[in-house]
């Protein structure tokens, strides 16, 4: 039994070592060098400026922006945004076909199911 635990003792700091030796150079890789995820680092650092605001000025902020999608001409732009993005998917899925008919299935997985309400 001790023996077991000597081994298990052994494999578990070793493991946790290699880990700490491994992990500055990987955290040291910003999230937008990472391959795959090309808007991640972006979306990351907008959270941690969102998490280092105090409540009272992400509360000012919020009532803030409800106040400027009242104005027509923000709601209009992003309406005109909301179309573009339409568009751009609307195109997307057929422009990667083309390039690659076999990823079929692939976008198949990733849409969203359809419901009755849909």
């Amino acid at each position: 039994m001790k023996t077991m635990n000597a081994k298990l003792t052994f494999v578990v700091v070793s493991a946790l070592s290699l880990g700490l030796q491994i992990a500055p150079p990987l955290m040291a890789q910003s999230p937008a060098e990472k391959p795959g995820r090309p808007f991640q680092g972006e979306r990351l650092e907008r959270r941690a400026r969102w998490a280092s605001l105090t409540e009272d000025e992400r509360a000012r902020l919020k009532a803030a922006h409800q106040k400027a999608l009242a104005d027509p001409a923000v709601w209009a732009a992003r309406e005109r945004l909301k179309k573009a993005r339409r568009e751009f998917r609307d195109l997307l899925r057929p422009a990667l076909l083309k390039a690659d008919p076999s990823i079929q299935p692939i976008l198949e997985k990733l849409r969203p199911e359809k419901t009755d309400k849909d």
